[in-house]
């Protein structure tokens, strides 16, 4: 079989297309996403490729930039506010729900969640987890 499979490319075993889609699929035992702990720093840049659950605990006030961002990706952001610090979203371009940013938790996280439509990123308060 593995002979007369002559199109294939990427890597793995009858890997067909580097970056393929699937339509119509059933996980019938779930899934498991990336969980990515955001280095915090000056200039933090935000990227669902870095995982689909993002955690961060602020250092400092911070004004995070978008990353590289596809139209229909999205990504659940847990963001601890460390000593009372805060974030300004303006470079990162969030349109919110409601119209406002949150304001973050003074205890444990803040949960927000970001998706790309077009070329706008949006965002909701999920809520707060203590």
């Amino acid at each position: 079989l593995a002979a007369a499979l002559t199109d294939e490319t990427g890597s793995g075993l009858n890997v067909f297309a580097t970056s393929p889609t699937l339509s119509g699929v059933t996980l019938n035992d779930g899934y498991t996403e990336e969980v990515y702990a955001v280095v915090d720093a000056a200039g933090v840049a935000i990227s669902p490729t870095n995982g689909s659950i993002q955690t961060w605990t602020l250092g400092a006030s911070r004004t995070p930039t978008a990353g590289t961002w596809a139209a229909g990706q999205s990504l659940t952001l847990m963001i601890n506010d460390g000593t009372a610090y805060t974030v300004t979203w303006t470079t990162l371009g969030v349109t919110w729900v409601g119209g406002t940013a949150p304001t973050l938790a003074t205890t444990g996280f803040t949960v927000i969640q970001l998706w790309k439509v077009g070329s706008t990123i949006y965002g909701a308060l999920a809520g707060s987890v203590a």
